[in-house]
């Protein structure tokens, strides 16, 4: 089986497996903040025949922001209150599950609590406001609130001319989430923050 092939399985299975079939209200997101817990991955060998330096869609970033800051209500900037050690993360498995396969690397792994912004505003936090100084990877993450919680990723791994995963879309508390790219993922999940035992 080719590379590409397996790595087309990987992704399937990893949607079936992880990604939940519709997302819920985000009435609940009155919390005095978000989780959010981020594993990045790679493929150790670049799958052949795929154009992966070719622009990301941007799925769910499609048009102008229709909230302005400052503006009814919205007055919030996404900020991180504090970060959360390999204790208190739940992808730690899987990342050992990946680095065991021999076929993916994990670019970045790091978990952290963050106020987030009104959707659409998509203003996000870059992977240096997170502390995630990986080798060639850089970007931004977005968690937007509004009816329904919003994750995002506007990453690009590499250079000349380097991968790009760009897509914004809704999520569920507590889930695990796959966003995905020929040649890398991220399988990410957010919970709500609640008093100061997350």
């Amino acid at each position: 089986m080719s590379f590409h092939a397996r790595f087309s399985m990987f992704a399937l299975s990893a949607l079936l497996a992880l990604v939940a079939a519709a997302p819920m209200p985000a009435s609940a997101a009155a919390t005095s903040g978000y989780v959010v817990e981020i594993l990045v991955f790679r493929a150790i060998t670049p799958p052949a025949g795929e154009d992966l330096g070719a622009p990301p869609e941007g799925r769910g970033f499609n048009g102008p922001s229709s909230v302005v800051a400052g503006a009814a209500g919205d007055n919030s900037v996404p900020g991180v209150l504090r970060m959360l050690d390999a204790s208190q993360m739940q992808l730690g498995s899987m990342a050992s599950k990946l680095r065991a396969s021999h076929e993916w690397t994990v670019v970045a792994h790091a978990g952290w609590v963050q106020t987030a912004t009104e959707w659409p505003r998509h203003d996000g936090l870059s992977l240096q406001q997170l502390g995630i100084n990986a080798n060639g990877l850089t970007g931004s993450v977005y968690v937007e609130h509004g009816q329904y919680l919003h994750l995002g990723f506007d990453l690009k791994l590499g250079d000349s001319p380097g991968w790009s995963l760009r897509e914004l879309r809704k999520i569920r508390f507590n889930e695990k989430n796959y966003f995905d790219h020929p040649g890398f993922g991220v399988i990410a999940i957010v919970s709500p923050a609640r008093g100061t035992g997350q």
